[in-house]
């Protein structure tokens, strides 16, 4: 069944500041049906009064009559919701659709796919038991929006603006905001771990890639990219149109015009340079240090395409070379960008992880894909050196070839099958997947994955195990001494020929593991230096009131309180769940995030 149905280019206020449209058009061709919402197997509209609380329609269905292709949604008068125009906008049905489209289109943009660039190689499942994620347009009155993964549902909130009286901003009418937000439920299904992590890069590299995704949706959008370039004769560096995330809700709180976070930035880590240094334990500022890397990336790609493009026969007779090339080297820059970014999550090793672990599943999905093109690599060394986010570029180097120690040759299809069997693997080979002597450890499920390559399509399996791993907990406060939480390994197999294209792992460095005392140093600063970061930002979760143990993170009846993050004692040691609560699209005193 096929339907057409309106969203958002941009939020209201920087539509008309660019001048182009606001919305676009949209055509969800992967779902098996439409129900009045909207509703589809994957995603369900729920929305509610802002007056009363209570539970309204949803828009309405119209299934294609005998001759016509697409079914089409209509309000509460029964006009087609995609005629929308000027205050029609601000309707619940539009808002309802335009939501829907919008959290659609960005799950399209990473699944598996022809036309979306086959990004994941898979259709990626949500982060928690069930099979529709919940998406709630007026959630009430709060400068906030957020997903909450117990509900299953992303949260969109309003609030008055300041700025122009008597007028409300609904975040669920900027793109960037509910592409960041479906982006968040996204990551959480690839990498649930992150969810629970304790080290601040952890939640930072979830906050960034939701802003990445943000990014990705408006480069996908051919109205927003023809209207930029056009503006900016073919570049991106300099204009903010595509790096800057929200500038409707970050005009509304004062952050200078330029959105929440600008991604066109300087952000680093080096102590020597205070105007642009961040700190190392708040995710939100720590995230742009990360995505601007990426997004200079971006830019990199971007200008190189452009140069090769503008020799070839399309383009050689234009006037202007580089700007005609322009439109075809965005697409394609994003297109890269997308897989890189994506694909890089896929080759994480499990739990709590590093910008400098993030790096190498970079390094490791690029040179799998692309092996003869190591551009990218290149650049994004230089970015992750360059804003010391790693001491050098040796410390990004990841194992990818095993032929002299190679385990015989593999059974991909049973491991894949066979959770014993992938047992029995992992255990004969604790050395290679970095698991300590007498540690129980988890074989996680394995994903097969088609994905394109430089030279066609190719079929890995994924394969990751995780253990626990306790270090010392100096919070004091009467919280336990000790703490754990996940590592592991992620080895990415050939699914035909059995071979290991590359080893992942975020372990703590052991000698008997790393033969090489330039890489187990690297790898120990890397620990120690992380290690630090956890002391300081559990301890300051701590010292806030909201870390709580046990009994402690429950209210009246046992409730969970929305507003604390529960840790438990298991075996002695304080081990924390749900800590990316604290992550949002905003921070502010009164949100629960």
């Amino acid at each position: 069944m096929k339907v057409r149905i309106p969203r958002m280019i941009q939020d209201p206020r920087t539509a008309r500041l660019e001048g182009i449209k606001l919305t676009e058009g949209f055509d969800p061709a992967r779902e098996d049906f439409f129900l009045d919402g909207p509703i589809t197997k994957r995603v369900a509209v729920v929305d509610f009064s802002p007056t009363t609380g209570g539970l309204v329609p949803g828009a309405r269905f119209r299934p294609p009559p005998r001759g016509r292709k697409r079914g089409w949604y209509v309000n509460a008068e029964g006009d087609d919701v995609y005629k929308a125009k000027g205050a029609d906008l601000y309707t619940p049905a539009f808002m309802q659709v335009s939501v829907f489209a919008t959290v659609l289109g960005t799950l399209y943009m990473v699944e598996e796919g022809e036309e979306e660039g086959d990004t994941l190689g898979r259709v990626p499942t949500w982060g928690f038991d069930g099979a529709q994620l919940l998406v709630v347009p007026r959630a009430g009155q709060q400068r906030n929006a957020y997903y909450h993964r117990d509900s299953h549902s992303l949260q969109f909130f309003s609030f008055p603006s300041l700025r122009d009286p008597g007028k409300e901003i609904f975040t669920c009418l900027s793109r960037d905001i509910v592409a960041h937000e479906t982006g968040h439920a996204i990551i959480d299904g690839i990498v649930p771990d992150l969810y629970n992590a304790i080290t601040p890069q952890s939640l930072a590299i979830h906050e960034a890639i939701a802003d990445l995704t943000a990014l990705l949706m408006s480069l996908g959008s051919r109205s927003l990219r023809l209207a930029v370039l056009k503006k900016t004769r073919g570049e991106i560096i300099d204009t903010t149109a595509f790096s800057s995330i929200a500038e409707e809700f970050g005009h509304e709180l004062e952050r200078g015009g330029h959105g929440l976070r600008n991604l066109r930035n300087e952000k680093g880590l080096d102590t020597g340079d205070p105007e642009n240094l961040v700190s190392r334990y708040s995710p939100h500022d720590l995230s742009l240090v990360l995505s601007g890397a990426l997004y200079g990336v971006l830019t990199r790609i971007h200008e190189d395409l452009k140069d090769e493009y503008s020799k070839t026969t399309d383009y050689a007779q234009s006037p202007d070379k580089a700007y005609s090339a322009s439109g075809r080297a965005l697409w394609v820059a994003a297109q890269r960008l997308k897989r890189v970014v994506y694909r890089a999550l896929d080759y994480l090793p499990p739990g709590d992880i590093s910008y400098a672990d993030y790096g190498r599943a970079i390094m490791a999905v690029d040179e799998v894909a692309y092996p003869d093109d190591p551009k990218i690599r290149e650049w994004v060394r230089e970015q992750f050196v360059r804003r010391h986010i790693v001491p050098e570029e040796a410390a990004l180097d990841v194992q990818m070839e095993f032929r002299h120690k190679e385990p015989e040759r593999l059974d991909v299809g049973e491991l894949h099958g066979s959770d014993w069997a992938a047992y029995q693997f992992a255990n004969a080979q604790r050395d290679l997947l970095q698991i300590p002597e007498d540690i129980s450890f988890q074989v996680r499920p394995r994903l097969r994955v088609r994905k394109r390559y430089q030279y066609g399509r190719g079929e890995e399996c994924i394969f990751k195990v995780a253990w626990d791993h306790v270090e010392e907990n100096p919070v004091g406060l009467g919280y336990p001494e000790m703490r754990r939480f996940t590592v592991g390994t992620t080895l990415v197999l050939d699914w035909e020929t059995g071979r290991i294209l590359a080893r992942l792992t975020n372990a703590p460095p052991e000698r008997r593991l790393i033969t090489f005392d330039r890489d187990y140093h690297l790898r120990k600063d890397e620990y120690e230096e992380q290690r630090d970061d956890r002391d300081v930002f559990v301890g300051g979760l701590v010292a806030s009131g909201i870390l709580r143990l046990g009994e402690y993170a429950s209210g009246p009846g046992g409730r969970p309180l929305e507003s604390v993050i529960r840790a438990d004692v298991v075996e002695g040691a304080m081990k924390a769940r749900a800590t990316a609560k604290t992550l949002h699209i905003v921070v502010e005193e009164e949100s629960d995030g």
